[in-house]
């Protein structure tokens, strides 16, 4: 088993410090679902012309426009969220992100990392990792096959405290998380 940890280490590690990026790595892999939503898409929508009584929307609409990278990874594959979580570990640290919330409660870890913006409350960046995602929620699958980890990022102007509902009412992955994280 020892053996067996050390080889894995041996093959992970060189291309975690290859400094590629996990997104990069594994958007084209058959046990990853990834997301990737393009910067001129959030413009696009933020310049839409929308005429509505709900002020919550418009807040959103007017976050929307400011989001510059959206990024998430899902896999069921525990190898991979292994990996992830030590591509996370050595991103936190170039990137100089802030812990600021870290959850593990039996074989579920949450953790969520910022870069603050110039302005309280705002952030330029949102690292999110949650790993055992389908012993939290039970519900969660990609192609019929339970999910062990998300990992989401937001990189922009941001509102820390309208995050959370973006990404849930986009109904992307990451939302119940952020949610659960109290965020």
């Amino acid at each position: 088993m020892k053996k067996c940890f050390l080889l894995m280490l041996i093959i992970i590690v060189p291309g975690v410090l290859m400094g590629q990026s996990v997104f990069e790595k594994y958007q084209n892999n058959k046990e990853v679902t990834a997301i990737s939503i393009s910067p001129k898409i959030f413009k696009l929508l933020g310049s839409m012309s929308l005429s509505s009584a709900d002020s919550e929307a418009d807040a959103l609409m007017d976050m929307i426009e400011r989001i510059t990278n959206f990024k998430a990874l899902l896999t069921a594959n525990e190898t991979i969220s292994y990996e992830i979580d030590l591509w996370i570990r050595q991103e936190a640290d170039v990137k100089d992100l802030d812990l600021i919330v870290s959850l593990q409660e039996s074989n579920i870890v949450l953790k969520v990392y910022v870069k603050e913006g110039e302005t309280d409350g705002m952030l330029k960046s949102l690292l999110m990792f949650s790993k055992g995602v389908s012993s939290a929620l039970p519900e969660a699958e990609i192609n019929a096959r339970k999910t062990e980890a998300v990992l989401l990022l937001i990189e922009g102007d941001i509102e820390l405290d309208k995050i959370a509902k973006l990404v849930s009412k986009m109904n992307l992955p990451g939302g119940d998380q952020l949610k659960f994280s109290g965020i």
